[in-house]
């Protein structure tokens, strides 16, 4: 059997488990309340879980063999923490599971489709099934960080809003959490208000926030609302600050995103586009000048 079917097939097969796993771990974009669904017909915000009682029950068999690999991967205590970011429910125990299933699976795909080809391609295919789930629980972490620095300028001013109309910043953030369009930082905000309610400290649950979120715009609006609160500045006067900051740091990243597309689309644009452009329109010419039509003829 010849080589090149059996690469295209596993690229194929890899490329399926891709899909399927990210369809597991996808979520929805659609912009919802963030308020209960009650008497108005309004919908809950959506919070992606996944229900892991059966698949804890269908892993524990296998249970010798997971505990000793979860005990040995201790970077997935972070990973969980992470995924707090995006409300999913984590059980460790069955992604475990589902990463040893994975190393089994892709180990058999590697071993019948890439032995001809290269023994190193065999040993690391394994690997590859193994770390995919952890790829992809990473990639919607930085995919929900980034969306929630992509609505924070318009929250903040949101907020700045309520203040200067004359609502502390309790009352403020509930307001825009009742009146507002869901986005991932008001999700937020709605944790830190739930959390308030329950008797935590405020400049705690903003701390807690930053500390979890480790992004520099929520790190900067915790420590100024903290920073106000310690020296009794007026909270307003901090927000209108905190706004003006954020605005020009988000015209400063447009600019930077844009200085990049340029040189970003210099690759395809040489590798893909001219070449392109070069067949169609020089490649008639030099075909009928290597048949001779282009020669000059003598009479």
């Amino acid at each position: 059997m010849e080589i090149g079917p059996l690469i295209i097939f596993f690229i194929l097969v890899v490329a399926a488990f891709f899909l399927i796993s990210l369809g597991l771990f996808s979520a929805s974009k659609t912009y919802l309340r963030l308020r209960e669904e009650g008497a108005t017909g309004k919908k809950k915000p959506f919070s992606f879980k996944i229900e892991s009682e059966a698949l804890s029950r269908a892993f524990k068999p296998l249970g010798f063999i997971i505990n000793p690999v979860y005990k040995r991967l201790t970077y997935l205590n972070k990973l969980k923490y992470q995924t707090e970011i995006l409300r999913i429910d984590l059980n460790i125990f069955v992604l475990v599971g589902i990463k040893i299933i994975l190393f089994i699976v892709f180990g058999c795909l590697g071993y019948v489709f890439l032995l001809r080809i290269s023994p190193i391609y065999t040993a690391i295919s394994p690997f590859v099934g193994f770390f995919l789930p952890d790829f992809l629980i990473w990639r919607k972490v930085k995919r929900k960080k980034e969306e929630i620095v992509r609505c924070f300028p318009e929250t903040v001013d949101l907020l700045h809003m309520c203040i200067n109309a004359g609502a502390d910043l309790i009352s403020a953030i509930k307001w825009v959490i009742d009146k507002s369009m869901y986005n991932p930082f008001i999700e937020q905000l709605a944790i830190v208000l739930s959390e308030v309610q329950v008797g935590k400290p405020r400049a705690e649950a903003l701390r807690y926030m930053a500390k979890k979120l480790q992004l520099a715009d929520i790190s900067s609006f915790s420590r100024v609302i903290v920073q106000a609160e310690r020296m009794g500045t007026p909270v307003e006067e901090a927000f209108k600050n905190l706004s003006d900051d954020t605005r020009d740091r988000r015209y400063q990243n447009g600019e930077r995103f844009a200085i990049k597309a340029s040189l970003k689309i210099l690759f395809p644009l040489v590798f893909c586009i001219l070449p392109a452009i070069m067949i169609i329109v020089a490649g008639p010419i030099i075909i009928k000048f290597t048949q001779g039509d282009m020669l000059p003829t003598t009479f």
